[in-house]
């Protein structure tokens, strides 16, 4: 299967919901991936989580850190779905963490291709994980909570 002749669709839903404490928070998500997930080869989810700490009750990042938090999700989509190997499938921002989860075929080469994009910039506060999830199961929960 060539993955990287498949249309990686970049329409995007966004918005905005509010946690039972009254918290707000984004959510960004693909809602067409249907023939990735079909695939079976993107069984692997890595989530790149952001930790902030907001000036405020809102628990939302300040404009300068969403700045470069756009600037580090479009480095990283540059170099990740280069090829449809990785591909950012939804993203939460909201009680201090942005949450990008990202879908790939190969985790070895996901983590190379991260590495390679955040070395433009200078150390940011993400942790990186990765976890087993060949039916997307993330991403079936988001598409069932928000679509």
């Amino acid at each position: 299967m060539i993955i990287d002749d498949m249309n990686l669709s970049d329409s995007w839903v966004s918005l905005e919901f509010s946690t039972d404490e009254e918290i707000p928070v984004f959510v960004k998500f693909r809602p067409h991936l249907q023939n990735f997930k079909d695939t079976g080869v993107f069984n692997w989810r890595m989530d790149v989580i952001w930790a902030y700490n907001s000036p405020n009750e809102s628990l939302l990042p300040r404009e300068i850190d969403l700045d470069l938090m756009e600037q580090v999700e479009e480095a990283l989509a540059d170099m990740l779905e280069l090829d449809n190997q990785t591909i950012l499938a939804f993203s939460f921002t909201g009680e201090n963490e942005r949450w990008w989860a990202w879908y790939t075929t190969d985790i070895d080469i996901a983590g190379e291709r991260l590495n390679a994009a955040l070395s433009q910039f200078d150390q940011l506060p993400v942790t990186i994980n990765a976890e087993s999830d060949p039916d997307w199961e993330e991403y079936v929960g988001v598409l069932e909570d928000f679509a």
